[in-house]
């Protein structure tokens, strides 16, 4: 008796539709290695570091054939609680997904998570200093 030939199914190729997905070579630069999360889907590349999440919406400018960047970055507190928030806007010439656009992009992701990360050393700082403060009156004296 013979078996019945198992039904083979194609894979369907994946959609890929929006910008970000020309910029998702950023995904391997060093400078967002430590990103716990990174994705270039549609129109949002979002960007996910223990210290902060960065949003970047991207929408083309008919008019000028520029490309907008809006960004939304939050920084997180030590328990993951969001504690700032900020929103910036690039605007950027060149040929969509270029290597000069995602430099671009690039360096703005990295200022973003270097000031989360210096945020997070003041608050240390800060509650450090506090507690480090002995328990006694100080008086001033002039002399």
């Amino acid at each position: 008796m013979s078996q019945p030939i198992p039904v083979r199914f194609r894979p369907r190729p994946a959609l890929v539709r929006g910008l970000a997905p020309r910029f998702v070579l950023l995904i391997g630069d060093p400078r967002v290695t430590s990103a716990l999360q990174v994705s270039c889907v549609d129109d949002v590349i979002d960007v996910r570091f223990p210290e902060s999440h960065i949003s970047c919406r991207l929408l083309l400018q008919p008019a000028t054939g520029q490309l907008l960047c809006a960004f939304s970055v939050t920084h997180l507190a030590l328990d993951g609680s969001a504690e700032e928030r900020h929103r910036m806007d690039l605007t950027l010439d060149g040929p969509l997904g270029s290597a000069v656009q995602r430099e671009a992009v690039l360096r703005r992701l990295h200022a973003f998570r270097c000031a989360a990360t210096a945020s997070r050393v003041r608050v240390a700082t800060r509650v450090l200093g506090r507690a480090s403060r002995p328990l006694g009156h100080a008086h001033l004296t002039a002399a």
